[in-house]
Parts: structure tokens; sequence; C-alpha cells
């Protein structure tokens, strides 16, 4: 049975909950179970309580409850990565790409975008991608302190338009950058808690920001209609009907390129990042990881393409989004009345389906907070006992691609490089939604031969997340 909470005590949970959703639901787990009911937050009626509590909010975790609701999309619809808007606004149209359709639509797209994401296509880019990696990762400064958050942004970029939309190009990157910051802006604190549409406000600036976006989306993609290409997920939407038989309108055009644009690096970016940091964190792992490269991939030339084959690497991938997810919550709302686990839930109901909790279950993840590689020898975790990728008739399209370029791009970076960080380096994250720093942190890039890797002891609210080392 739910713990159902009510009144103030939803309202106190609903605001920590807001102000850190992964420390806040680990509190609520512990103190109240895997299955969550807050409502009635405010006493009185109208659109007010709605958004305060009024409509259930509902918090799980575990595979139990991942199975009950990703099974049924057509219940529990996705919400969009990207924010909406005023009705007939370009923010509005952007809502409805893939994450949220359902149905004959869902499976109609999902099968067009899912052929250049197949493992066989992906692989056979393998030394493509391997070389662009290690050409832009060549460029990097040995030497000098980086803002690695923002080169592993720009190499992410790089490989999701040069081999998902036909090619790099100025205007791929417009677009990624555009809706890569839309989909962080929607899910910060003062769009969501504010969403006044006024010129100088956060939720104001997002609608604007659509405007411009749309227009550039509907420019490009007009140069790719009548040029189909299997491998450009742009020219696919373009020049593919829909499931009723008729040519894509721009409303389906902008809707689908935006959301493909916004998932298609921001996962594997965050999936690297915090691999990098927990690898710095953890010299043991760090040093059995670089032997495993230079005996199976080679010193000199290392052979990038191969980086899929390694076990440990695969490993250490695995468990660093097992530990810090990239895409640590998941929402649904109900489409209509339903249950739960024996529990009625009306229309409207939001769950939220923890991914972060749910990686750390004890039952199958033993000493859960700490990063450990070597457990994977061991387990084979389901996609619904280890959602990273989501789960169901909704699981993630482009999860081969985001592991490839993740591998390949780990395995390039310290085939050149140990990473050091400064001593007592503050890292804070934040959840929007993906999970990412929230301040820059500098790295020093040293070169990979440069002599032992040591741990440096971290601050910052990543030690309520991880067992990192003293």
């Amino acid at each position: 049975m739910p713990v159902r909470l009510t009144g103030p005590t939803a309202l106190a949970w609903g605001l920590r909950v807001a102000r850190d959703p992964l420390i806040a639901t680990r509190q609520m787990l512990a103190a109240c179970g895997p299955f969550v009911i807050l409502s009635k937050g405010v006493p009185f009626t109208g659109r007010t309580r709605a958004v305060l509590l009024g409509v259930p909010l509902v918090f799980t975790a575990g595979a139990k409850f991942n199975t009950a609701v990703l099974t049924e999309p057509e219940v529990w619809r996705g919400v969009s990565v990207l924010p909406g808007g005023p009705k007939d606004s370009a923010a509005a149209r952007m809502v409805w790409g893939l994450p949220r359709l359902t149905g004959e639509r869902h499976a109609h797209y999902r099968k067009l975008i899912g052929v250049p994401l197949r493992r066989g296509n992906v692989d056979a880019l393998s030394t493509r991608i391997a070389k662009l990696t290690d050409d832009e990762v060549a460029t990097w400064p040995v030497g000098a302190a980086i803002d690695l958050w923002d080169f592993i942004r720009r190499l992410m970029q790089r490989l999701s338009v040069e081999f998902l939309f036909g090619g790099d190009s100025e205007e791929s990157r417009a677009i990624a950058e555009l809706s890569g910051a839309m989909m962080v802006h929607k899910w910060g604190p003062v769009a969501q808690a504010l969403p006044l549409n006024l010129p100088i406000t956060p939720y104001g600036k997002i609608v604007r920001a659509a405007e411009d976006l749309e227009r550039r989306i509907l420019q490009w993609a007009a140069a790719k209609r009548g040029q189909p290409n299997e491998r450009d997920l742009a020219s696919i939407i373009v020049n593919s009907p829909g499931p009723d038989g008729k040519p894509a309108d721009d409303a389906t055009i902008v809707a689908h390129i935006s959301s493909l644009f916004a998932l298609s690096s921001e996962g594997s970016q965050s999936a690297l990042w915090w691999t990098l940091i927990l690898l710095a964190q953890h010299p043991r792992a760090a040093a059995i990881l670089r032997d495993e490269l230079r005996g199976r991939l080679g010193e000199t030339s290392p052979a990038l393409e191969k980086a899929g084959e390694l076990s440990y690497l695969d490993a250490v991938v695995k468990e660093s989004m097992r530990i810090l997810p990239p895409v640590p919550l998941q929402i649904r709302v109900a489409q209509c009345d339903t249950t739960i686990a024996g529990t009625t839930l009306p229309e409207r109901t939001r769950i939220m389906l923890n991914t972060f909790l749910t990686n750390r279950m004890p039952d199958l993840y033993a000493e859960a907070d700490t990063f450990r590689p070597e457990r994977w020898s061991t387990i084979e975790p389901n996609p619904f006992e280890y959602p990273v990728f989501s789960a169901g008739p909704h699981l993630c399209s482009g999860y081969w691609f985001g592991s490839a370029v993740v591998k390949i791009a780990l395995a390039a970076i310290l085939a050149r490089f140990r990473l050091e960080l400064a001593p007592s380096t503050r890292i804070d994250y934040r959840t929007q939604p993906t999970l990412r720093p929230r301040q820059r942190v500098d790295v020093l890039l040293r070169p990979a031969d440069s002599g032992a890797q040591s741990a440096i002891s971290l601050t910052g609210n990543i030690r309520d997340l991880v067992a990192v080392a003293p």
C-alpha cells in the first residue's frame, strides 16, 4: 500500500523535491517506502491548487513500478523534454516529438528513425566515429586546465550532428545548441515555478527562443526535402510520410527535429563527464581500465573503433550510469483513471519513476553507493531494474549509438590524458533533466604516461550521491 501525504506535510515534501529531487526522494524512500502519494498540499481550489499538489504527485522506485508504468505508454504518457508555450506558439508545437507520442504515431516514427540507430548500422560507423573523436580530442591542450563540461559538450555535439543529422555544419550546430539550451531552461526552477510569458521572464525568453529555433529548423530542413538520406534523422522525418500517408507538415518536422537534437547528445555528454570524474576519484579502477586499453587497443595508435569490445570499459560505463544516471528521473502523466499496484489514481496524476534509486536497490546492487565496475561480471539486470535508457515500448532508440560514442570517447581521452582535479574541487550537481554539474569544473590535462594517479578530495553535494574517495 502507498503512503499518502496531504496538507502541509505534502507541501513540505514537494518543496524539498523541487530544491533537490535526488536527495529528497532518497529521504522519502527511507522514511515512507518506495510508493508515496502527495496530494492536497494547500486547502483551496483552482489552478493554484492543481500546481501545488492538487493533482496527485506519485513517487516510486523499483522494477515493479517501472514495469507497471513503462509497459503502458497509452495510459502513462511521457512529458516533453522541451518546454510548452502559449497555444499555437512555436514552443507549444515542439512538445509533440517522439517522447510524447503513443500508439500508431509513435510506432511509425520510432520505426523510421530506428533504422540508422540499429546496432549493425552504428557498428558500421565505428571507424569513422573513432577517427573524428580522436581528431577532436587531439586538439585538447595538454598541460592546460580546461572546463571539462564545455569540451565534452562540443565533442558530443559534433559526433551527433555528423553521424545522426547528415554532417557537421554551422546551422546544425546552432540548432543543436538552441535545442539543448531550451531543454535545460525548461527544467530550471524559475521557469517551472513562474510560467509567465513576458520578455524579461525565463519562461518568456524560452517562448521567444523557440520562435528562432523553429525558423532555423524549417530553413535547414527545406534543403533536405527531396534528398532522402537513410543515415540522416532529419532527412528521414522530412522525406517520409506520416502514418496517414500524408507528407510531414511543418509542425511535425519542428517537433521531431527539435526533440531529436535535444536528446541526441545531452545524455551521452552527462554519462561521459561523470565517468571521467568518477575515474579521477578511483585510481585503482582507472589503472585497470588503462591497462585494458593499452593491452587491447595498442599504445601508439589506439584502435579506438574496437572500444566496444572491451569488457572492463563496458563495466566502467555501466557502473557510472548506474550510480549517476544521465537522466535520473522519468515523469509520466496518467491519460485516464488507472491503478498502480492495486491503488486507484485519477487522470492527470503525475508519477515520477526514480532511476537514481532503482539503480541502488540493495537486493541487486550491493554497496550501492560505491563505484565498483567489477559488479558487472556477476549481474545482468533487465531494463526495468536498470532503466538508464528507460524500458518497454519507449526504450531509448539511440541507446546503442549513445553507448558507442561514450566508450570510444572515453578510450580516446584516456589514451592521451590523465585528468587531474585541483585539491578540494567543489562539484555540485543539478537535474535539468540530465544530471549535470552546477558550476564550472576545471580539470588539468596531463600526458597519459605522466605518473600514477591519486585521488583528490572533493567537496560539494556530489558527496551525498556517491561514496567518493576521501
